[in-house]
């Protein structure tokens, strides 16, 4: 709980991204941004509903591509979200994940839970042990335990679906907190394809970032603000620009 509630302190003015779907004429597809902390929080967070919502609007046997840059957040919303995706597959829809730069923690199992997984050259993905919290007698907290214990499980169980690594492998990675490149996510089977589909990111969406500061092992490249190339100088270019003004100006050079 400790980790979630940090995740939740440390990104609350990150700007929302907007919940809609837009279809793709082009493919067909409908495209819907998950871009957010996954949590059902008062006006911000990507929670079950949005994700049902969206899927309404694709319809019975049509296509969503799930466009997804999610630092992870709570368990539970997850688990509601899993629980819509499947049934949408269930009654002939297709679900494409395509993680744009950060599926973490439980947006590494929404990712997961789609017919087809993508992920961007330089995105990530992590996973990691389900975390919790609660309050109260000996016997209340036991039982927040083993309701942890079973979501656990369900998770290593499509980890090790998807994947077709053993449950004792997926449990060693996700004790350990690991982050997967996109080349080690689909050579351990947490993607199927590295994909560079990312020019038709919005503007507004393509810039938000995640404090990261919640995990153990994140990598150092998305703990540190990328700074932006220096244009190369064409200094022959530069120097017959000049040459040429002042040769207006009639001053020989």
């Amino acid at each position: 709980m400790k980790q979630l509630l940090n995740l939740l302190r440390t990104n609350n003015l990150v700007p929302r991204a907007p919940l809609t779907v837009a279809k793709n004429e082009a493919t067909g597809e409908h495209v819907f941004y998950l871009y957010d902390v996954i949590y059902d929080g008062d006006g911000w967070g990507i929670n079950a509903m949005d994700v049902i919502s969206a899927l309404a609007q694709v319809g019975q046997g049509g296509t969503l591509r799930m466009r997804i840059k999610s630092p992870g957040g709570d368990v539970m919303e997850s688990k509601a979200i899993v629980t819509a995706m499947r049934e949408f597959m269930a009654n002939g829809g297709k679900i494409i994940a395509q993680v744009d730069s950060l599926a973490a923690s439980c947006a590494s199992w929404i990712a997961m839970t789609a017919n087809e997984i993508e992920i961007a050259d330089g995105a990530f993905m992590m996973i990691h042990k389900a975390t919790s919290g609660g309050w109260g007698t000996d016997n209340e907290l036991r039982k927040v335990a083993d309701v942890l214990t079973m979501v656990e499980k369900s998770i290593v169980d499509v980890y090790t679906a998807t994947t077709k690594k053993t449950p004792e492998q997926i449990q060693q990675w996700m004790d350990a907190e690991t982050w997967f490149t996109a080349d080690e996510a689909v050579a351990n089977g947490f993607a199927h394809r590295v994909t560079s589909r990312l020019v038709d990111a919005p503007t507004n969406l393509a810039n938000i970032s995640w404090n990261l500061s919640a995990y153990s092992n994140a990598p150092k490249a998305l703990l540190e603000p990328t700074k932006p190339k220096e244009p190369e100088l064409d200094v022959a270019a530069i120097l017959e620009n000049n040459q040429r003004r002042l040769r207006l100006l009639d001053i020989n050079v």
